[in-house]
Formats: structure tokens, C-alpha cells, sequence
């Protein structure tokens, strides 16, 4: 969705053609490359679901067609509504990049209180998975295992409680980032 979400936020400024702002995303916000195919379906996908809608076609000899679209009003409700759901659902920084991008959308506070009531959630589950690697039926099902298996169930356990850690910290820190962002 946070594709969808970019190009909601971008056409909310200006009408703008696909590639234009294809290439304003992979310039601006550090993420892996975006398929032609993908960014194109995004475009479909709004437009069919009425929320962007195409204004003009410019024709230039020798060079395909640009097709300018614009934002509907429906598409402004839908793009705020998803901005604050990504910040009621995010459980690693990286799904809310561009809901942080687009942040001019929404009113800080109440990003707040949703990302408050999901760092909440997020350390609760944490703490279940943690607990629960002590239940003795998982103790005994470990025991099970051989040497090599063991290894790398803790490899994998280590890793994942580390990356979970990483996402809390993060996610505390876009707390602290949102309730200074009109200082």
C-alpha cells in the first residue's frame, strides 16, 4: 500500500504522470527498486478504485504519450485514512517511510496516539514469544532436535529478538520525532 500511498501523497500537490513520479520516488526516499509494471499497476489500481483519475494526455511527436493525473476527493479521505492505519499497524519502520513522507497529510497528534498504542502492542507480543521460549513443552521440543538444528534455531531466535528490539527502538524514536515535528 505505501506505493499506492506515494503516489496518493504526490498527486495531492500536483497533477503528475507516472514516470515523473516514479523517478521523484526512487530520488527522494532510500527504498529498493520499483518495477515499471508494479508503479504502472499502482496507477490502474487507484484509478479503477476512483481515487486518481486521468485529466490530459500530452502528445509529443516522436515520444510516447504522458498521461497527467489528479487525486480525487475520495482518494484525499482514502489517503489520509491509510496514512493513519499504517501508523496504527506498523510494527517495522520501514513499512511507514512513506506515511513519514506524507506526513503534511495528517495531523501529528493523532499519529501519536495510534503509533503510542502500537509500540505498546508490539513490545506485548515481543514479550509473548519471549516467555513463551521458556514453556517447558517448547524447552522439551528443543531438546529434541540435534546439535546443528539447536544452533540454528538460536541463530535465528537472536536474530529476530535483535531486529524486534531494533524496530521498538525506532518506533520510540518516530514517537519522539512526530511530537517534535511542529517545534
Amino acid at each position: 500500500m505505501s506505493l499506492a500511498l506515494f503516489i496518493l501523497g504526490s498527486l495531492a500537490d500536483e497533477n503528475s504522470h507516472p514516470y515523473k513520479l516514479k523517478k521523484i520516488l526512487l530520488d527522494t526516499i532510500p527504498i529498493n527498486k520499483i518495477s515499471e509494471g508494479k508503479f504502472y499497476y499502482n496507477f490502474e489500481a487507484l484509478q479503477k478504485k476512483g481515487l486518481i483519475e486521468p485529466v490530459e494526455t500530452i502528445q509529443k511527436e516522436n515520444r510516447p504519450n504522458k498521461t497527467l493525473y489528479r487525486i480525487t476527493e475520495d482518494g484525499r479521505q482514502f489517503l489520509e485514512q491509510e496514512i493513519y492505519n499504517s501508523f496504527k499497524k506498523v510494527s517495522k519502520i520501514e513499512d511507514v517511510y512513506i506515511s513519514i513522507y506524507l506526513l503534511k497529510y495528517i495531523d501529528p497528534v493523532k499519529a501519536v496516539f495510534l503509533l503510542e498504542d502500537a509500540i505498546k502492542q508490539e513490545k506485548k507480543r515481543w514479550a509473548k514469544y519471549k516467555e513463551a521460549k521458556n514453556n517447558d513443552e517448547l524447552v522439551k521440543q528443543f531438546q529434541l532436535l540435534d546439535d546443528k538444528q539447536q544452533k540454528a534455531v538460536k541463530f535465528i531466535s537472536d536474530h529476530a529478538y535483535s531486529q524486534s528490539d531494533h524496530n521498538i527502538l525506532w518506533m520510540e524514536k518516530l514517537l519522539t520525532f512526530l511530537k517534535r515535528i511542529d517545534d
